[in-house]
């Protein structure tokens, strides 16, 4: 279940980066569909879908696996997750991101391995978009469905980006190792299911301590 959490991470940053984001660069607030209506006379999006927000979404997504290649390595050789090497080997493309280098006397280097931090960082990237890119498809949809701007859909608005986010693994995969992203997602049952079943609730929590602390106006 931490192996689901650890692994999805880039599109749970990314899916909490619109309110940073907001806070950041707060005068690039143009929204996606650039104030149409649908034939419903509805917008299509509305005003709380943003490019900055996809933007953000890219970027720190991209960020969140880099930091992820370089902590892999002390983790896993730390003894977390027994038995799973944080995804830096056993591949057919070689290693990961950072994997220990050669030590010589009290120095220790971490060193880059086949897939290095552009690759890494543009897979994050990708599977951040798609996150973000899940929650304007849900909104478009509940639009149409007659649904207010911030009005809950559950299971909707907390599945949104998971199955864009698992969709944006599986276009990106290329950018790894041969393998990877298949044997990360499907090696074990418990994975996805973490994923689909454990999110709504991670999904509900995060938002309501994020509407406690004033950085969002609806508590989902």
């Amino acid at each position: 279940m931490v192996q689901a959490l650890w692994l999805f991470l880039p599109a749970y940053v990314a899916n909490m980066s619109p309110v940073l984001s907001a806070k950041l660069a707060p005068g690039w607030n143009a929204p996606i569909d650039g104030g149409r209506h649908h034939k419903d006379g509805r917008r299509m999006l509305g005003d709380g879908k943003t490019w900055r927000g996809l933007a953000g979404g890219a970027l720190l997504g991209g960020l969140a696996a880099l930091g992820m290649s370089y902590l892999a390595a002390p983790m896993g050789g730390a003894g977390w997750l027994p038995g799973w090497d944080f995804g830096r080997q056993g591949y057919a493309g070689g290693d990961i991101g950072a994997a220990p280098g050669v030590c010589e006397g009290t120095q220790c280097q971490f060193v880059i391995h086949t897939t290095g931090p552009l690759l890494v960082f543009l897979f994050g990237a990708v599977v951040g978009l798609m996150a973000l890119l899940g929650d304007a498809a849900e909104s478009y949809l509940k639009r149409r469905t007659g649904r207010d701007r911030g009005a809950a859909w559950f299971p909707f608005d907390q599945l949104d980006f998971v199955v864009f986010g698992l969709l944006g693994m599986l276009l990106a995969s290329p950018l790894l190792p041969a393998g990877w992203v298949i044997e990360a997602l499907f090696g074990h049952w418990l994975i996805l299911t973490t994923l689909i079943v454990g999110t709504p609730a991670l999904h509900l929590l995060v938002n309501r301590i994020g509407y406690w602390l004033k950085l969002k106006d609806v508590p989902w």
